[in-house]
């Protein structure tokens, strides 16, 4: 559930500020609150219902505690940011005059703070793929800035329909639509964030200050306006609104039956066939009729939205990637590719090796926003990367960029330079059992690792040995798996797949640990040589592999070959033909070509 401010919030000098200038303070959002809550009366989670009403009733409560060291000032004027040209500064004060009409700010006051309030900088930075300027309040600068104030544990994981959610359900529609001509959606509602009504003990923390005509040279000129809503900087504005939405998504679902809605921050996206539309009246238009029945809804319950974001065809911006449903395939744009490769080489190439914890978390976020949709495989090089950024959470903490670093955001650097930058994700769409091209069974043992190749009736087998084996046989399972796909390509057998028809390889291990590291693409450190190389021959030989996690008593077999049983193996698999391997060498830098 959403909370709500703490009692000792009531307590505090904010109070009689709020109490003395009630024309500063107010809460509204355009969403019908009662509306919203009629519809929502048969959900079952009826405690985060109950909390989201009472947020869009009386305000956001953004996970706060306004104190959290016993230090923070009562009062805090942080408004310094430099406006780099008078055209921005325009900007900010247009910005905040149209605020005040849409009644999101409160009337101008000033040029004090009054007791209680924080004003961070406000600054005019350019929408993505857009020479428009959009205001953002930075309220992640300095030691007492409201991002510090505000929860990071309790404010993470808003859940975002990325494109590897999208992508299933787009496969499974198209499966219930054989042969039909496919065409895809998007709907944004118009500022979303905006939406959200703040609580009067939160308006009083996120003050806005335009520097007037005079600049921040003469503080006489300087304008204040408190901010009602939600809005972009704010460390808990996502999750606030990811839970307003969320139930919005829920009754297009649950009560509209639209099972083939996403929902990405403000955007709603599905698919649906060319010739099922449906007139939407306001925009005197033919929309695909379940966009126009979100519409619909969106009207009943008063959500914001304008005619230019409600688009649809053939092929689509899907989260800054454009999709063709009827090809199959998702292609990062090459602008946002380059971006993408700059600003990773910027990050690596800082000449005292340190970045921020604040520049590790954009790294990170940016490359899951874009590249891991449709690079999925390059996830191995965030490996030594969360290590470095685990257990620390002050923004400006330098962090330093270990040679491992370096390596992997290199070789993942490399990799993206190499590819088309396209997801042909048709042809992740198989299944393991009973489509692969070739099917091995995999294990490790004290004594060595053994593999078997079902189709060729192929024994292998390597020793090893160390003091150590019982403790790392999770290394060993993993890189038996890796000698796997090291034969598979070696013998050729996937000589000619293709980035669109690739080759499609099953791997049996019966190591939980081993199967979960290459479906997820994610280890520690330790490990992570064993998937960047496996990823190296997935990419260059076109290789689609799938492990998965059998029983032991399934995999007799490979059990016998890592123990030099061969007896056994052969009773079990009377034609078999024996032969041996060496452990694979590990990628530990560049990618290879």
């Amino acid at each position: 559930p959403l909370p709500h401010p703490p009692e000792k919030e009531y307590h505090h000098v904010s109070m009689k500020t709020i109490h003395q200038n009630p024309n500063l303070f107010h809460v509204s959002t355009p969403i019908n609150i009662e509306r919203f809550a009629s519809a929502l009366s048969i959900h079952p989670n009826r405690a985060f219902v109950t909390s989201v009403v009472r947020t869009l009733k009386i305000g956001l409560w953004p996970w706060a505690d306004t104190n959290p060291t016993g230090d923070f000032p009562e009062t805090w004027d942080n408004a310094w940011a430099n406006i780099s040209s008078t055209e921005e500064q325009q900007f900010i004060s247009d910005q905040c005059n149209d605020e005040v009409e849409k009644g999101q700010h409160s009337p101008a006051f000033g040029p004090d703070l009054l007791p209680g309030m924080y004003s961070t900088p406000n600054i005019a930075v350019p929408k993505p793929h857009s020479d428009d300027l959009r205001l953002v309040a930075n309220q992640s600068a300095g030691d007492f800035c409201q991002n510090n104030m505000v929860s990071k544990s309790e404010t993470k994981g808003a859940r975002l329909d990325s494109l590897l959610v999208f992508i299933p359900m787009l496969l499974m529609f198209a499966k219930l639509h054989p042969g039909k001509r496919l065409l895809l959606w998007k709907s944004d509602v118009m500022g979303a964030f905006r939406t959200i009504p703040v609580h009067p003990l939160w308006q009083i923390k996120q003050v806005v200050t335009s520097l007037g005509g005079k600049g921040k040279s003469d503080k006489s000129s300087w304008l204040r306006y408190v901010d009602w809503r939600a809005c972009f900087g704010n460390r808990g504005s996502p999750r606030a609104w990811a839970s307003v939405m969320g139930l919005v998504v829920w009754l297009a679902i649950c009560v509209l039956n639209m099972v083939f809605l996403c929902c990405y921050v403000d955007d709603c996206d599905s698919v649906g066939l060319v010739d099922d539309m449906l007139w939407y009246e306001p925009y005197q238009q033919l929309y695909p009729t379940d966009q126009t029945r979100l519409l619909k809804l969106w009207d009943w319950l008063s959500i914001p939205h304008k005619l230019k974001k409600q688009v649809w065809g053939e092929t689509l911006v899907i989260i800054g990637f454009l999709v063709d449903p009827n090809a199959m395939t998702a292609t990062l744009p090459e602008e946002s590719k380059l971006d993408l490769v700059h600003h990773v080489h910027d990050f690596i190439a800082n000449p005292t090796r340190r970045q921020t914890l604040h520049d590790f978390e954009q790294l990170t976020d940016s490359w899951h926003a874009l590249s891991l949709n449709v690079f999925p495989l390059l996830k191995p090089a965030l490996s030594n990367v969360y290590i470095k950024m685990s257990g620390k959470h002050r923004a400006l903490a330098q962090i330093y960029l270990s040679k491992a670093i370096v390596e992997d955001l290199t070789w993942f650097v490399e990799h993206v330079e190499m590819s088309s930058g396209m997801l042909f994700f048709a042809n992740i769409d198989w299944n393991p059992y009973s489509e692969a091209d070739m099917t091995i069974f995999c294990d490790a043992s004290l004594t060595g690792m053994g593999f078997w190749v079902v189709d060729r009736h192929l024994g292998f087998s390597c020793p090893v040995s160390g003091e150590d084996m019982r403790e790392r046989i999770f290394f060993w399972e993993a890189l038996c798996v890796l000698a796997a796909l090291v034969w598979y390509e070696a013998s050729k057998l996937a000589y000619f797949a293709t980035p669109q028809s690739p080759a499609r390889l099953t791997v049996f291990t019966d190591n939980s640990n081993t199967a979960n590291i290459f479906d997820t693409l994610h280890a520690l450190p330790e490990y992570n040589p064993i998937l960047k190389t496996a990823v190296d021959i997935r990419i260059r030989s076109n290789i689609d592999l799938r492990v998965v996690h059998i029983g032991r008593d399934q995999n007799r077999v490979a059990d016998a070959l890592s123990k030099d049983n061969f007896h056994i193996a052969r009773s079990l698999v009377p034609n078999i033909s024996f032969n041996t391997f060496k452990p694979p060498r590990l990628t530990l830098g560049a990618a290879k070509k």
